[in-house]
């Protein structure tokens, strides 16, 4: 007779959430679209900046603004989408982390519009 080791008995995974999983995925692909727009209104309003007055304005302040706000909602969606992946595939609630991922996205690219606005003199 063969000894071929302990037996382990068979692990079974938890199914997936579907709700979770359809609520985590839309909240991402919003984010990705946010993120998107951002980047290319951003391309825009730095492209065709034209003159900037001295006195109301300064030009390194717009590109820090968007280029920054820019980054962080990148580098957060970035970080959002892994952790939400990795949530679903582990059969865990994910949805937190996808609507966090929104709103921190959201937050930014507002964050650097409000900032544009007032370093061009608004």
């Amino acid at each position: 007779m063969l000894s071929t080791g302990p037996v382990r008995p068979e692990r079974r995974h938890r199914p997936i959430v579907r709700w979770d999983a359809a609520l985590s995925g839309f909240a991402l692909v919003v984010t990705g679209m946010l993120v998107a727009l951002g980047i290319f209104g951003a391309v825009f309003l730095v492209a065709f900046f034209e003159y900037c007055p001295p006195r109301t304005c300064s030009s390194s302040a717009v590109l820090v603004s968007v280029g920054g706000s820019l980054v962080v909602a990148a580098a957060a969606g970035v970080a959002g989408l892994a952790m939400t992946v990795l949530r679903v595939v582990e059969r865990r609630p994910a949805w937190p982390f996808a609507l966090a991922t929104l709103a921190v996205a959201a937050s930014a690219v507002a964050f650097g519009a409000v900032h544009y606005a007032s370093a061009i003199g608004y």
